[in-house]
């Protein structure tokens, strides 16, 4: 009995200690750890990329007047031709036809007009001689007239025939290196349609697109900095176009800069990445967050604020902020965080205003 009665005591005194233990358990709680940085001002280099390409300083992308079927093509990438080098050619059967009509049309108006001729001066004898009516004469010489006309528009119509002949071909309009040929043997092309690209003189340009918000910076002459890095070359070059239009594809503004002193090693359609001193860009000192910092929702960007409450504990703030430029270093805050501030950079989608994290 007595030793029941002590393992009934050891048993209830077990009890009671897995309970308060559950107790304890119970009571703490876990707090998600989150990243973050202090705010402070960032030095920029007065400086944005953009990407763009190399291209030839004379581009001639060259078409047909006429349609037709291709029934010659005498080039292929990269083949070098010289000026009037013939270089593709349609089968013109239309405009051949129309061509020997015309011609035959002409031979008929020469005939009919040195007819007329003859009648008309034969009547002016006549006539001066007074053997010959004043109506009779004025119909003569309306004839030679009308012969006269319709020889005339008939050598019109011959030259022009003959041009849609010479339409059917293409020749080379200077020595060039042969960049695209977007047309094959038998295929049937439209008047207008670019059915090949020349590339010519010595000159290297690059053609990039510039943000709606930097145009206003760049004018003709400006320095650009060219980093080809396929063929690790950094070149200067100069601004010699800034395009007022948008290019729709791209929601860019199209900026021309020549290469000063462009290598062999460059040839059209490189990648390059491009450079200019943009002095409106930024400050000297401005306050930059990284992308992973940023969020947005209905009411624009914000950004997350955890503030020490102690025991490594922190609070949450939702802050809505205005955003500037994305720049190398990250994206300039123009307004709504101030430095000192702690932000958090990561997992915002599962953060709420006044959630208490671990520091």
């Amino acid at each position: 009995m007595k030793n029941f009665t002590i393992l009934s005591l050891l048993l209830t005194v077990f009890i009671f200690n897995s309970s308060c233990q559950k107790e304890e358990k119970q009571k703490e709680k876990t707090y998600r750890s989150v990243r973050y940085i202090k705010v402070g001002n960032t030095t920029l280099s007065n400086n944005t990329t953009y990407s763009g390409k190399a291209s030839a300083d004379q581009e001639m992308e060259l078409s047909f007047r006429n349609n037709g079927i291709i029934i010659k093509k005498l080039v292929k990438v990269g083949q070098k031709v010289k000026k009037g080098e013939l270089l593709m050619q349609l089968d013109n059967i239309q405009a051949q036809l129309s061509y020997e009509q015309s011609l035959a049309s002409l031979n008929a108006a020469k005939s009919e007009m040195y007819t007329a001729k003859s009648e008309y001066e034969r009547g002016r004898k006549l006539y001066e001689q007074g053997n010959y009516t004043l109506s009779k004469y004025e119909t003569v010489k309306n004839t030679f007239e009308n012969a006269s006309n319709q020889l005339t528009s008939a050598e019109r119509k011959l030259a022009i025939d003959h041009q849609q002949i010479l339409n059917g071909y293409i020749y080379a309009p200077k020595d060039a290196v042969v960049a695209e040929v977007n047309a094959n043997m038998n295929e049937t092309v439209s008047s207008g349609q670019k059915v090949m690209v020349l590339n010519a003189g010595n000159k290297m340009n690059v053609i990039v697109g510039v943000s709606e918000s930097s145009i206003n910076d760049l004018s003709n002459g400006m320095l650009a900095h060219l980093n080809f890095k396929s063929i690790g070359e950094r070149l200067d070059g100069e601004v010699v176009e800034v395009s007022p239009i948008l290019n729709k594809e791209n929601a860019t503004f199209p900026v021309k800069i020549k290469i000063n002193n462009p290598s062999a090693s460059i040839h059209p359609g490189m990648a390059v990445e491009v450079k200019f001193d943009l002095d409106g860009l930024a400050s000297e000192y401005n306050i930059v967050l990284p992308l992973s910092a940023i969020g947005e929702d209905e009411s624009g960007n914000f950004v997350f604020t955890v503030e020490n409450i102690g025991d490594d504990l922190g609070v949450v703030g939702k802050q809505y902020i205005k955003v500037g430029e994305l720049t190398d270093e990250g994206i300039l805050i123009d307004r709504g965080v101030e430095q000192g501030q702690y932000i958090i950079t990561a997992g915002l989608q599962t953060l709420i205003n006044g959630q208490i994290v671990k520091l």
